[in-house]
């Protein structure tokens, strides 16, 4: 015969093993309602050409390009080249690539323009391809390829006129900022 204690002590047990297990096989379930808005858009990267002045920040849209030290005869930095000298200017370049990157658009390709922040300075102009840049935007392309690196030229075209006579400052930095503008077509 069982007696009572020995019975609540089974009865115990059992409910505490069958209570465990029950434990140990629980579930629980839930949901996420996400809601977004897709937006169309397009970005402009700038990236570094083969062969070219290896771009400060490549890939993204604020990029810069150090040309060194630049004259009319001798060596020039890797990546600048000097296609023409003159009797009174001589240019430097190198190449750059354009990458607008586009989502959700139904435009075919881009308009691409360049614009100087400032005036250039004394003695220096400034070309994307054969476009010469003011502060008002000048059109580059009309009809860019999207998702892709398009090769440009960046030059400076330089006065061999001695400073003071309308050609630049020699011996320190002279920098200049370029704005570019993609609008979808």
């Amino acid at each position: 015969m069982v007696n009572r204690d020995n019975a609540l002590r089974i009865l115990g047990l059992m409910v505490l093993l069958f209570s465990s297990t029950i434990l140990f096989a629980q579930t629980a379930t839930g949901t996420i309602n996400a809601t977004l808005d897709n937006k169309s858009g397009i970005t402009l990267v700038f990236d570094t050409a083969p062969g070219s002045v290896t771009l400060g920040n490549s890939g993204t849209s604020a990029a810069s390009a150090n040309f060194g030290i630049i004259s009319a005869f001798g060596t020039l930095s890797a990546g600048v080249t000097r296609p023409s000298v003159g009797p009174t200017t001589f240019t430097v370049q190198t190449v750059f690539d354009v990458n607008v990157i586009e989502g959700g658009l139904t435009s075919a390709n881009y308009t691409l323009t360049a614009n100087l922040a400032a005036a250039a300075p004394t003695g220096i102009s400034y070309k994307v391809d054969a476009v010469s840049l003011t502060t008002a935007a000048q059109t580059i392309t009309t009809v860019g390829a999207y998702n892709v690196d398009v090769a440009h030229n960046l030059g400076l075209v330089v006065s061999m006129s001695a400073p003071g006579a309308g050609g630049p400052a020699v011996g320190f930095p002279i920098t200049a900022t370029i704005n570019f503008t993609a609008t979808a077509n």
